[in-house]
């Protein structure tokens, strides 16, 4: 598979009562280089957004990671099939609670209710880059979270403060 950007950045966005917010533009610019129809923003992008295996947070990524990620999920599965050798599907389905979200050439695009509200995302929503897929996560669960790096915890303090908001 040949790699059109890596997800790298991070931002708090701003989240309107109806679950809008914005992709960072470092982050969306991946999304729009990794776009199958090709890096013209007029085209349909697309990003898959879902509730993280481990952490209380979500992922991101783009439609041809999924499939990857479907596969490597499947690879898992049958790795730790059952006595009777049938698949894993826990892992499935911890795995594929995604959903395929249209965005704006702005980044825009709507955070369906129920992962919005499984993580708790309220007010904002921290966007942190990992490589093949970025998190989000609202502030306050990442500075509750021990898996949180110190880094993430002092960027989200700091850019509360910036806003005049506190925790």
């Amino acid at each position: 598979m040949s790699i059109k950007g890596i997800y790298q950045g991070y931002a708090l966005q701003q989240v309107d009562d109806k679950g809008r917010v914005a992709i960072p533009s470092s982050l969306r610019a991946t999304l729009i280089a990794r776009n199958p129809a090709g890096p013209d923003p007029k085209d349909s992008l697309y990003v898959v957004v879902g509730v993280h295996e481990s952490d209380h947070c979500l992922i991101g990524f783009d439609i041809t990671y999924g499939a990857q990620r479907f596969a490597d999920l499947e690879a898992r599965a049958r790795d730790h099939a059952g006595p009777d050798g049938a698949p894993n599907d826990v892992i499935l389905r911890g795995g594929m609670a995604v959903d395929t979200l249209a965005f704006d050439a702005s980044g825009r695009f709507i955070l369906p209710s129920w992962p919005r509200n499984r993580v708790k995302i309220g007010k904002y929503a921290f966007f942190y880059g990992l490589g093949n897929h970025f998190e989000i996560w609202d502030p306050a669960m990442l500075m509750a979270s021990p898996r949180a790096t110190d880094m993430m915890k002092d960027m989200v303090v700091h850019f509360l403060g910036e806003r005049g908001e506190k925790l």
